[in-house]
């Protein structure tokens, strides 16, 4: 049956149906997954104790089941690969203001979290060679230091500013020592010193250690003579 307008014209032969809009289908589009599976193969390989050196394209591109065209579409190379991995792996477990009132508290909320990051998701897996993979590789440190491990710090120097800024803290407090001395402090011993337990109680030593500083008790004063932040 030939369609015909209601002015008494015909339909031209160059007219078409337009065509049904098809739904898409649900789910996350096919390039985000072959992402996720190239990054998943790597951070794979390298918690399997496969060294910086040994990873290759090609191994990876049979660990995640694509070509290798696949990866280069989207890395330039394996430095860059890797640097996406650890991004991904350490922003996987999202950051949170700090928790508490007080310095004490939101500093020992934020030495929690990291405790528990580290132990309990895959950013162990990532710090685990982590150390292997940037150690000859300055320029990637240097990103990586940029991209994953300042952010986190800064919220350690904001809530130690803060606290001099209420005179929770001393005003000479050098804000970049004590980030280093909490940071660098719970990585060492969640990752670099397996035999010993990391627990609460460890971050809560950790916080009241470095704001009752290591000074002894001196004779005198009206505080009875101990030192202590202001």
């Amino acid at each position: 049956m030939v369609l015909r307008s209601t002015t008494g014209g015909g339909a031209s032969p160059g007219d078409a149906v337009a065509p049904a809009l098809v739904p898409r289908r649900p789910g996350r589009p096919r390039s985000e997954h072959v992402e996720d599976a190239i990054l998943d193969a790597v951070i794979a390989l390298l918690g399997a104790n496969v060294s910086f050196d040994l990873l290759s394209m090609e191994t990876i591109a049979v660990k995640a089941g694509v070509g290798k065209a696949a990866i280069y579409r989207r890395w330039a190379n394996k430095e860059a690969l890797v640097l996406a991995t650890l991004q991904r792996t350490f922003h996987s477990t999202p950051r949170r203001p700090p928790a508490g009132e007080t310095v004490r508290d939101q500093l020992i909320d934020l030495l929690e979290q990291m405790r528990s990051n580290i132990i309990n998701t895959h950013e162990g897996t990532a710090f685990a060679v982590l150390l292997q993979t940037l150690a000859g590789n300055p320029a990637l440190m240097h990103r990586y230091q940029e991209t994953i491990i300042e952010p986190r710090r800064e919220q350690y120097r904001e809530t130690l500013r803060k606290g001099i800024a209420n005179d929770e803290l001393r005003p000479d407090l050098d804000v970049e020592r004590a980030t280093i001395m909490l940071t660098s402090t719970m990585v060492f011993v969640c990752k670099l010193f397996p035999a010993f337990e990391v627990t609460e109680e460890y971050c809560i030593g950790l916080a009241d250690d470095l704001l009752r500083g290591a000074a002894a008790e001196r004779s005198g004063g009206g505080d009875g003579g101990s030192v202590r932040f202001k």
